[in-house]
C-alpha cells in the first residue's frame, strides 16, 4: 500500500521545514475547538451589558454562539464565567448570586445546583446584567 495524501503532505512538510532550519513545528496550546477564554468573557460581559439596556435578544445570541462549545468545553465556560463574575461584591440571595464571594462561585454554584453550562452562562450574564 502507497502513502495517504495526508502523509505525503506531512512528509513535504517536513522537508521545506528542514530546509528552512526548523527542527520542530510550534507547539500548540490549544488543540481543540472553540473561542479562546478573554473571548468567552468579553461575549459574558457584552451580553451583560446588552441585557441591562434591555435588549433581551442579548440571551438569544449568547445561546447561539455558546451552543457550539457546550460539549467539549464546560470547563472553559465555567472558568470565564468564574473570571467575570470575580469583580462583583457577594450579595445575598439564592442562585449564583448567593454564590458570589467565594472561589469560582459559577463553577461551585453549577456543581452544586446541577445547573447546565448554558443555564450558569445566562445566569452569569443575567447577574452582570443587574449588577451593572
Amino acid at each position: 500500500m502507497g502513502l495517504s495524501n495526508r502523509e505525503r503532505r506531512a512528509a513535504k512538510q517536513r522537508r521545506r521545514d528542514a530546509k528552512r532550519g526548523v527542527t520542530e513545528p510550534a507547539a500548540r496550546t490549544d488543540t481543540g475547538r472553540g473561542l479562546p477564554p478573554e473571548t468567552l468573557q468579553a461575549l459574558l460581559r457584552r451580553a451583560g451589558a446588552d441585557l441591562a439596556q434591555g435588549r433581551e435578544e442579548a440571551v438569544g445570541e449568547l445561546r447561539g454562539v455558546l451552543a457550539e462549545h457546550l460539549a467539549r468545553r464546560r470547563t472553559e465556560i465555567l472558568a470565564a464565567c468564574d473570571a467575570v463574575l470575580a469583580d462583583l461584591a457577594p450579595t445575598a440571595g439564592d442562585g449564583l448570586a448567593g454564590a458570589l464571594g467565594g472561589e469560582a462561585p459559577a463553577s461551585t454554584w453549577a456543581a452544586s445546583s446541577g445547573a447546565t453550562t448554558e443555564e450558569t452562562a445566562i445566569a452569569t450574564v443575567r447577574l452582570l446584567a443587574t449588577s451593572g
